[in-house]
């Protein structure tokens, strides 16, 4: 049998190698570039953003089974029936929110993780990112993420959001609310937003909700694009094990 020359085989890896990093690149600038596109139309892009989704990287939070749609920009479905957004539609919520270095931001709808991380990453070391989810296995699967990736400014937990008493700079819901219960969303943000403080909060189908606290007033916008979110799951209190 002819032997392979040394040189030859490694030319062979590092060619395997080097195609594999170049798909990985170029798939990931291919969802950067779809990001940016989808954004433009609202007017100027957020670059803190778009690096924020460069940075933390969306392939820790989508299943194994789907990694290789990881840099699609479209929702996937994760565990207990609940899915990780699509990238544009992240952005855009992030986009809204306005969030600062230092800001105390409440995220209501865990999921996958990957939200909670871009929002501990946008608000840096002096600001905190409290998460909930009532679906224990996404708790325990994002916790392990966030200790993998050393992000510190995350506190995860299940808890009944109606029955916070601390306010807030931002608050994001990741699941959408039926159009009859938006009242529950509006008295939530009368008692838990700080002043210039805003909530964004989507529909399970239609235009994403954001109210802004502006000293005290109160004022109510929604976008004029549509999507669809899977549904915030309202649970009466007694059924919540905190």
């Amino acid at each position: 049998m002819e032997k392979v020359p040394v040189g030859a085989f490694l030319c062979s890896q590092d060619k395997i190698i080097m195609d594999v990093t170049l798909k990985y690149k170029m798939d990931k600038r291919e969802m950067i570039r779809s990001v940016k596109n989808y954004l433009s139309q609202f007017g100027e892009i957020d670059k803190r953003v778009i690096q924020a989704i460069f940075s933390v990287d969306r392939c820790h939070f989508v299943p194994k089974t789907l990694i290789n749609q990881t840099y699609e920009d479209k929702a996937l479905p994760i565990e207990s029936g609940q899915t990780i957004s699509q990238p544009s539609t992240v952005a855009r919520m992030l986009s809204l929110l306005n969030l600062k270095k230092g800001d105390k931001v409440l995220e209501v709808g865990t999921g996958s993780g990957w939200n909670a991380a871009l929002i501990a990453y946008l608000v840096g070391k002096g600001g905190k990112v409290r998460t909930l989810e009532i679906h224990e296995n996404l708790i325990e699967s994002a916790k392990e993420k966030f200790e993998k990736l050393k992000i510190k400014n995350i506190i995860c937990k299940k808890e009944n959001f109606r029955k916070i008493k601390t306010k807030f700079d931002k608050i994001i819901f990741t699941a959408g609310i039926a159009k009859e219960e938006e009242k529950i969303i509006i008295d939530f943000a009368k008692k838990h937003l700080k002043d210039n403080g805003i909530l964004v909060c989507p529909y399970q189908s239609g235009p994403l909700m954001i109210i802004k606290n502006e000293k005290g007033k109160f004022k109510i916008e929604y976008t004029e694009e549509q999507y669809a979110f899977v549904p915030l799951i309202l649970r009466k209190d007694e059924e919540w094990q905190i």
